[in-house]
């Protein structure tokens, strides 16, 4: 299985979230399991993240690979764009990251992200 993590679920294993700490610990075992760097500028660009948080997402990412916004990236957001007026760019990076890596979206925010043709989303928090 290949996922791409969404920020949330970083944010929920920095705070100790059993489920988030569950599925992160199972995605390092995946086939591939990485983040969006527009996941990166989402967590670490809070004007009032604390140093001690900001170690422990670092210690998380640095458990994954990053996905840099290539030119397919922006090529397929620009297309979900098209299709999904209404969804905000950063979500339609992250979508189409998880498209160009042929990767199952792992996020919190379900909603956020559907009905964008392709792409499988799944929540670690339901069963």
């Amino acid at each position: 299985m290949r996922y791409l993590i969404d920020s949330n679920l970083f944010l929920y294993a920095a705070a100790k979230e059993s489920l988030a700490v569950a599925f992160l610990d199972s995605a390092i075992e995946a086939e591939w399991a990485g983040y969006s760097t527009i996941s990166r500028l989402e967590l670490f660009g809070f004007p009032d993240l604390k140093e001690e948080d900001e170690g422990k997402l670092k210690d998380l990412l640095d458990c994954f690979s990053e996905l840099g916004v290539t030119a397919e990236v922006v090529d397929r957001a620009i297309a979900i764009r098209r299709e999904r007026r209404r969804i905000k760019i950063p979500d339609a990076i992250i979508a189409a990251s998880a498209l160009t890596m042929n990767a199952k979206l792992a996020t919190r925010n379900t909603d956020d992200f559907r009905n964008i043709r392709g792409l499988q989303v799944m929540d670690p928090f339901q069963k």
